[in-house]
């Protein structure tokens, strides 16, 4: 296990509905490296995540695609 799940494990997940389809350590990774390069929404993550899913699919699973968010 990373650094980032076993700090992240007992997190409460919040979500409902579609939003559950993709794992939530993911949606994490992804919304924290995309805040690092300076995306600042949900909108802005799920953009990030569309433009390096090749870097993404080399340590993600990614089994129901990248999370998108409606703009």
């Amino acid at each position: 296990m990373s650094w980032f799940e076993l700090n992240f494990a007992e997190l409460p997940d919040p979500r409902t509905g579609n939003a559950t389809q993709h794992n939530l350590m993911e949606v994490l990774t992804i919304a924290l490296t995309a805040s690092i390069a300076g995306a600042q929404n949900c909108t802005e993550f799920a953009a990030f995540g569309v433009d390096r899913k090749d870097l993404f699919d080399e340590f993600l699973d990614l089994n129901n695609g990248i999370p998108s968010h409606p703009a």
